[in-house]
């Protein structure tokens, strides 16, 4: 039986970049929204960004691309110890060859063991959704706004709160 995951967000060790990934997916347009923020051992935002002008086919392949994306940022940024958090258990699974993968999502899932091979440490892990609250809210706002958003350590407003909160700082905007 697998262990509980925590419920909040937890700070990586030292050297390592946690990024979570989400998506958001409308079944009626097939557009997606992804979200991808990624955080140091401090809790501190390193990168942030979403993309809004994606389509799928699948929830589980819109998740699968969010981590797609959110790798491609690791390795734009010089981040190559990441931990990746998804609350897509099944990606995770499939990821972790502890289930068979999905063909309909297999080139998706190629790309990303191709990307894998480029860093010196990579994880993936799942959370449950009140952990992955932040990536949860890039992907909402890429799909209602479109486009794509890039974001360095400052970050948009509206993730401000969330990150805050998540390492128990009470400021907010």
């Amino acid at each position: 039986m697998e262990k509980r995951p925590q419920l909040r967000w937890q700070k990586p060790n030292f050297g390592t970049i946690k990024v979570n990934t989400d998506a958001a997916w409308c079944r009626s347009s097939m557009r997606t929204g992804v979200g991808w923020v990624g955080r140091d051992f401090a809790g501190l935002l390193q990168f942030a960004g979403g993309s809004g002008t994606g389509f799928c086919h699948s929830a589980a392949a819109a998740e699968a691309c969010a981590i797609r994306s959110a790798l491609m940022a690791c390795i734009e940024n010089g981040f190559d110890k990441v931990i990746i958090e998804s609350d897509a258990l099944v990606i995770i699974k499939m990821l972790r060859k502890v289930s068979p993968q999905d063909y309909s999502i297999e080139c998706i899932l190629g790309d990303i063991e191709i990307l894998v091979q480029r860093l010196m440490s990579m994880t993936f892990s799942f959370v449950p959704r009140e952990s992955n609250h932040a990536a949860h809210s890039v992907a909402k706002f890429a799909l209602q706004q479109g486009g794509d958003y890039v974001w360095d350590c400052i970050g948009p407003k509206f993730l401000f709160n969330v990150l805050a909160h998540d390492v128990n700082i009470s400021i907010r905007l």
